[in-house]
């Protein structure tokens, strides 16, 4: 859809900036000179080249504008993003630490488990023997 609507908006434009650049291609003299005392500060160039020179030069400083006031949401990202990557790496330590107290809790517990299950030693023999003496 969004290439449709790219080749329904851009192609008009295309075609109108083709038949601008056609009808004004006699080159005008502009001068930069506001007070109009100084030839060297003039030239001529054609009007096409003038305006998409200018747009081009426009759309570039606006470009980079944007991009400067900006700076402060970049920034901001960039700390937030080493903020999730600390914060990612302390989950991982804290999931490593919980994982070997759960298997030591369950080596402690098995032990348990099997002190309680093995026979206790016979101590009836030596509580006879003593008795006997």
């Amino acid at each position: 859809m969004s290439k449709i609507l790219s080749v329904v908006i851009l192609l008009p434009l295309a075609i109108l900036l083709v038949v601008f650049c056609v009808a004004n291609r006699q080159p005008i003299p502009v001068s930069l000179d506001p007070i109009g005392t100084l030839p060297q500060f003039a030239f001529e160039a054609p009007l096409f080249v003038l305006l998409i020179g200018s747009l081009i030069l426009g759309l570039v400083l606006g470009g980079i504008g944007t991009w400067a006031t900006q700076a402060h949401h970049r920034a901001k990202a960039a700390r937030r993003r080493r903020e999730v990557e600390n914060l990612r790496h302390e989950v991982e330590l804290s999931n490593e630490r919980l994982r070997r107290l759960r298997e030591e809790r369950d080596r402690e517990q098995a032990t348990a488990q099997a002190a309680l299950a093995a026979p206790a030693p016979s101590n009836t023999r030596a509580l006879a023997d003593s008795r006997a003496a």
